[in-house]
């Protein structure tokens, strides 16, 4: 009998992943990441482990996630970028803890409830992510920083399905996640209130280590660095915001960019936004080594855009930039770039910039 190590967070779709896979034969045993202060899900995570009979496990990782992710989400809102904390925490702290906990058991697989499929591709001798089946859901945005090493051993029980179909089986499983809302916030931070979040970590901490930085007041400029009026710090902007600006500028305008060194959030029109060219960095691929040489993609510049299709030139160095043939709104500096073949996953990276 196949053992797996399956993520148990509380929620309907870990918890039908887990039920899967004891349908499937495997000894399942699930594993409940405590990340930070307030978390209901080892709580939660006992309570689908007691329905379906397995064995939890809860991993103390209040301090690699503190130290890995929400200070680097901190980080970077001070410094006038727009972090996606997800695709961090996948490779860094979700799946590490996962393999693990699976070479501590003597495991033959991790699981979790990511709506995505793995498959080997025996003409490359390598694993490979698609996209869910379920395209409304697909999680396979999140998941490029995965390396074959995680590859090797995850299984998604749940690619195949549609969130109905999930939730259903949950219902019919008598699991206690069956009917719980899909929560669309970031996990640690509470009420969704992330300014209130980076306050709060700001006044922990000395601010003359640049700490509480983005959330100086500064100007309001246009294209040309003429003053349209005063902006609540850089941390409270992002690339392509046009509510709650906090100015009367009489006309709608959008965030353009932010300048860091200048502390200054550049405004203008809505046709301004749209990019040509991305350059993105610390890119990496599910297959190993980057490209060689310039490669067709279709790419997302955040994880509910539309695939576009481009060309991503490597750079080196973990470098790359991608040229669209059609182009693009509101390339978010800090958001994550994912390069798709079809349906097949191969890399990503972080978005530096962008011009026409």
């Amino acid at each position: 009998m196949k053992k797996a190590v399956v993520a148990l967070s509380g929620g309907v779709d870990s918890a039908y992943a887990a039920r899967l896979l004891l349908d499937q034969g495997y000894e399942a045993e699930g594993l409940c990441l405590d990340l930070f202060a307030g978390s209901k899900a080892p709580e939660e995570a006992a309570a689908v482990a007691q329905r379906l009979g397995i064995r939890l496990r809860i991993a103390d990782k209040r301090a690699l996630f503190r130290r890995t992710v929400e200070e680097y989400f901190c980080r970077a809102y001070h410094s006038g970028l727009t972090p996606n904390p997800c695709a961090l925490c996948n490779p860094a702290v979700k799946f590490a803890a996962l393999l693990e906990a699976a070479e501590e058991l003597g495991a033959d697989n991790v699981a979790t409830g990511h709506y995505a499929r793995r498959v080997f591709d025996c003409a490359s001798g390598r694993y490979q992510i698609l996209k869910g089946k379920d395209l409304k859901k697909d999680q396979s945005y999140f998941l490029y920083g995965l390396g074959q090493e995680a590859l090797a051993k995850v299984v998604f029980p749940l690619g195949g399905l549609t969130k109905e179909a999930v939730r259903a089986g949950a219902a019919g499983a008598g699991l206690p996640a069956a009917a719980k809302r899909d929560s669309q916030e970031i996990c640690f931070i509470p009420g969704n209130d992330y300014i209130a979040f980076l306050r709060g970590r700001a006044a922990e901490q000395d601010r003359a280590t640049g700490a509480g930085k983005g959330l100086i007041e500064g100007d309001f400029v246009d294209a040309e660095g003429r003053i349209l009026g005063r902006h609540k710090g850089l941390a409270c902007y992002t690339v392509g915001q046009r509510k709650n600006l906090g100015a009367s500028l009489g006309e709608k305008m959008y965030v353009l960019a932010l300048r860091a060194e200048e502390n200054q959030v550049v405004l203008g029109a809505d046709e301004d936004l749209y990019s040509r060219e991305v350059a993105t960095a610390e890119n990496r691929f599910t297959g190993g080594a980057a490209p060689d040489r310039p490669l067709a993609v279709t790419a997302k510049l955040r994880s509910g855009a539309a695939p576009a299709r481009a060309v991503y030139h490597p750079l080196g160095e973990g470098k790359g930039r991608l040229v669209f043939s059609v182009p693009q709104r509101a390339a978010a500096p800090g958001q994550c770039a994912v390069y798709y073949d079809g349906e097949r996953l191969l890399g990503g990276g972080i978005i530096e910039g962008s011009r026409y």
